[in-house]
């Protein structure tokens, strides 16, 4: 299991648009992948999971992966993040 934190630094936190395409990359990696925030945790392959997770600006997530290419999902989303979150 792989582990990473990330602070939403986006002006409308992780809306509609950008946990779509969250989504898509998580969709991409091969093992499961969750996505926590605070107490609340969701599927990082469903968008309806995602949104309930409510994150604003300035809220912190942790992204969990599990199986897989672990390190090359990390690196997907971490490029991800860094780019847009």
């Amino acid at each position: 299991m792989k582990s990473m934190t990330f602070v939403v630094h986006n002006e409308n936190g992780l809306d509609a648009r950008l946990a779509g395409q969250l989504v898509k990359e998580c969709i991409a990696c091969a093992g499961r992948v969750t996505i926590r925030k605070g107490r609340k945790t969701g599927d990082g392959k469903t968008i309806f999971n995602v949104m309930s997770l409510r994150v604003r600006k300035g809220d912190s997530i942790e992204i969990e992966l599990e199986g897989g290419p672990e390190e090359e999902d990390s690196r997907r989303l971490t490029e991800f993040a860094e780019l847009n979150l």
